[in-house]
């Protein structure tokens, strides 16, 4: 937490003593910038981000555990205190990422308005008194995001960052796999050392694990499969410690509050939370997992893939068959075909996909943007709809990914 968020908090009247505060003890992932993530990631932007912080305020002190039971019977429930009726828990309404999911759905059915559902909390005197510490939380998320584009030609990779149209800055010669995520770009060189640098394209390597075979970035944490099958992942700066998280793993997946492995059997199975976590078991016959918000995505050995949105516990929708590749994003889905052809779907998972290129080897989604890496070496990206042009990035590569711009 910042300085300036710390005494914006101290600072503000807090409404612990209202009846209409919700009852649950404080949690220890609580406070505003809870809200900033999980509301960011539901997909609120600019005014109604930070709207959405004070609201959570207001309602829970973004405490993703916070009930409160009306007269009534019926029992409030998470960061913006979704209602159930009968009294029961509701476990979407207690995992904060679906329950900004599901409070970014009736904002969106209210015509973009928290009225009238939010009324006792939303424009209140209470509400405008959080709204200093709101905005404080929800800066990181309000700078402009510039997007970046990389490749791997050989052993050699470029990035670069803004439109599709810029110049490439060479960043290393000795790389046999990359990953950009923010303003982190990670690499595993041909030593098999992983390798991470944070700020701009021309800041310093910061040296993790060696002996590793894969590895991935997402926020703050940065995962890495050694070659004997362990996996580690450390959370904050690039000098964290590790913590070692299991071992027999073949594919591995992360997001800044989930962590998901497949085995050697093929079973696979998610944390969600801290990195101490408990697993919750997904699906067997697995060979692949994807990430992506509250998704979690699953390509079984046989070619099929399952896709679920929501808590560990949700129902699983069927997408295909004959997938080679995929990628998930909080709102998209795409694969590649055995056949070469790419397809993407856009909303919720019943969507109807719309397809976009044949030739394709590898799918890389990111907000807006899709990239394809095609079975002739060419890397295209789109940004936009589905439906918009595509732009040659390169024409002969092993791998490419992209992060979109906001």
């Amino acid at each position: 937490m910042s300085r300036r968020l710390g005494a914006l908090l101290a600072a503000a009247v807090l409404p612990v003593a209202l009846t209409a505060a919700p009852t649950t003890a404080l949690a220890a992932d609580s406070g505003p910038e809870v809200c900033a993530y999980h509301a960011d990631q539901a997909g609120f932007t600019g005014d109604a981000l930070v709207q959405a912080i004070a609201v959570g305020m207001t309602e829970s002190h973004c405490r993703p555990d916070a009930t409160h039971r009306n007269e009534n019977g019926q029992l409030d429930q998470g960061l913006f205190q979704h209602g159930v009726a009968s009294g029961a828990i509701n476990s979407c309404y207690m995992t904060p990422a679906c329950n900004a999911q599901e409070t970014q759905k009736a904002y969106k059915a209210q015509g973009d308005s928290w009225l009238p559902k939010w009324k006792a909390s939303y424009g209140t005197t209470r509400y405008q008194d959080w709204l200093p510490v709101a905005r404080a939380a929800a800066e990181p998320y309000l700078e402009p995001r510039v997007g970046r584009v990389g490749v791997l030609a050989g052993t050699t990779l470029h990035v670069k960052e803004g439109s599709l149209q810029e110049h490439w800055v060479p960043q290393r010669g000795d790389v046999v796999k990359f990953e950009i995520d923010g303003n982190r770009i990670g690499v595993l060189t041909t030593g098999g050392d992983v390798i991470v640098k944070e700020g701009t394209l021309y800041a310093d390597w910061v040296p993790q694990l060696g002996g590793a075979r894969d590895f991935h970035l997402a926020g703050n944490r940065i995962g890495v499969l050694r070659t004997n099958g362990t996996l580690a992942v450390k959370e904050g700066d690039l000098h964290a410690g590790w913590s070692e998280q299991t071992s027999g793993v073949t594919d591995f997946d992360l997001t800044p509050s989930r962590i998901g492995v497949v085995f050697g059997n093929g079973s696979a199975t998610v944390k969600d939370g801290g990195l101490s976590a408990g697993w919750v078991d997904q699906l067997g016959g697995t060979r692949d997992i994807e990430l992506a918000g509250n998704r979690i995505g699953l390509l079984r050995t046989n070619g099929t893939l399952a896709v679920k949105d929501g808590t560990l516990w949700a129902d699983w929708t069927e997408q295909t068959g004959d997938v080679a590749d995929f990628d998930i994003t909080p709102t998209r889905v795409g694969v590649v075909l055995t056949d070469g052809l790419l397809r993407v779907k856009d909303g919720n998972l019943f969507a109807d996909w719309v397809d976009q290129l044949r030739d394709a080897a590898e799918v890389e989604l990111s907000g807006n943007r899709v990239g394809v890496r095609q079975t002739h070496g060419a890397f295209q990206v789109k940004e936009g709809t589905l439906w918009a042009s595509w732009t040659n990035q390169s024409p002969s590569v092993s791998q490419g990914d992209v992060t979109h711009r906001r």
